[in-house]
């Protein structure tokens, strides 16, 4: 009997180590993309991770050692091809990856594309929202040789076949809250889009996703200003008006700046495109709401400069 019940008890101490370790050592499955054959577009693979979830950097060296090795499929290419990753570094759900210096001898498309694919799977990992690459540690350059800030996978939103082609670089100013949530920042943000897109549309797009970097250590801490669950109805521009319709979320406060900040951080951000000169806002459509009981959307807005705190911000400058 004591000799039973001992070898239960050493079965249920397996089993329960058993269970321990896989709970404490969590795998994944991963989108692995690579480049197709002719550097069209990217694809991507499901790849079963080995790496522990809890070792972000392990995961990290493993998916990208998954972005060099050859795809079973034979009209695949592998990512990182004919240049390698020298380090990384991880700071803040931020990625620094220091390439070598082959990697400027690429193609221009396939430079985007390869970009596209090693951010589009790095950002699937819950520690990374966020990446910058460098070449040989200096920072990578555009072909106007301005900095190439920081990407997430929303930079790359339509990336395959001729659409590729149609990306183009912008510089776009934004205006966020301060930290106390009563005045503007204003904000640099470079990045690729599609020029399918209107640069209208994508302004309120970017609003909406909210600053890239948070230092929330820091009294220059830059603040979202419009609720990240909003969706955008229609964006279009008539006789100098911007005419942005929102959905209902528009309407929820989730932070600390004012009705000042929300109103004047799409219509500052929008006049700064050319052709636009006021901003008229709608919700689901209907403009003849007050906004917190303040401003009333049926009157297209004019830009206030004066609600901008002095000193502007880069984002993605490493």
């Amino acid at each position: 009997m004591t000799k039973i019940k001992l070898l239960c008890l050493l079965l249920c101490g397996i089993l329960f180590t058993g269970c321990t370790m896989t709970e404490g050592n969590r795998q994944a499955s991963y989108q692995i993309y690579y480049l197709d054959r002719n550097n069209n577009h990217i694809s991507a693979l499901e790849y079963e991770g080995t790496a522990s979830q809890e070792n972000t950097r392990e995961v990290v060296w493993e998916l990208l050692n998954q972005l060099e090795t050859p795809a079973e499929r034979v009209d695949y290419s592998p990512a990182i091809k004919g240049f390698s990753v020298l380090e990384f570094t991880l700071r803040q759900k931020q990625i620094t990856l220091n390439l070598s210096k082959e990697y400027k001898e690429l193609e221009p498309i396939q430079e985007v594309l390869t970009r596209a694919a090693i951010v589009k799977t790095l950002t699937q990992l819950e520690a990374i929202d966020y990446v910058t690459i460098q070449v040989n540690g200096e920072n990578l350059l555009d072909n106007s040789g301005e900095t190439i800030g920081v990407m997430s996978a929303e930079t790359f939103i339509d990336n395959t076949g001729e659409e590729m082609k149609n990306y183009e670089e912008t510089e776009l100013i934004l205006y966020f809250a301060n930290a106390t949530g009563d005045r503007l920042v204003k904000v640099s943000r470079k990045m690729m889009y599609n020029t399918n897109i209107s640069k209208e549309k994508l302004v309120v797009e970017q609003l909406i996703k909210g600053p890239l970097i948070q230092n929330t250590a820091s009294a220059n801490e830059i603040l979202p200003t419009i609720n990240s669950e909003t969706q955008i109805l229609s964006v279009n521009v008539k006789d100098g008006i911007c005419y942005v319709n929102l959905d209902s979320s528009f309407l929820m406060t989730v932070y600390s700046a004012n009705a000042d900040m929300v109103i004047y951080s799409l219509v500052n951000s929008l006049t700064e495109l050319p052709g636009v000169v006021k901003v008229q806002i709608a919700v689901e459509g209907e403009s003849k709401i007050r906004y917190r009981e303040k401003y009333d959307l049926s009157v297209p807005f004019a830009a206030k400069p004066e609600l901008v705190q002095g000193g502007d911000g880069k984002e993605g400058q490493s």
